[in-house]
């Protein structure tokens, strides 16, 4: 079935959604594959995309793998990272992690 203009608009907001909470640009190139591939499933209307095992799999954790990729590997940003349990390191980043330019973990 070929996806109408709304299909079309609702999917690309979705993928915005899920590149903007991946750290990513709304305008990254990742998008433009996420696209390509998803589909709005359920009876709730969600967008998801297809793995390599035929499973449904959503679209935050595809850009996962996307960002993986050796095509979009140099792309993708990769923000400084404070260990969770370095407290003294997460009080002097704490502006850099309100701002997103570092990562607890």
């Amino acid at each position: 079935m070929e996806n109408t203009e709304i299909m079309r608009r609702f999917i690309h907001q979705e993928v915005v959604k899920a590149l903007v909470n991946s750290r990513l640009d709304y305008d990254h190139p990742i998008g433009g594959v996420l696209e390509g591939e998803a589909q709005i499933v359920g009876k709730t209307a969600c967008v998801r995309v297809v793995n390599d095992h035929g499973d449904w799999m959503m679209l935050e954790d595809r850009v996962k793998e996307l960002m993986a990729d050796p095509r979009f590997r140099d792309t993708v940003p990769n923000p400084a990272t404070v260990a969770k349990g370095d407290v003294s390191g997460l009080r002097d980043s704490f502006a850099n992690i309100a701002e997103g330019t570092a990562v607890v973990e």
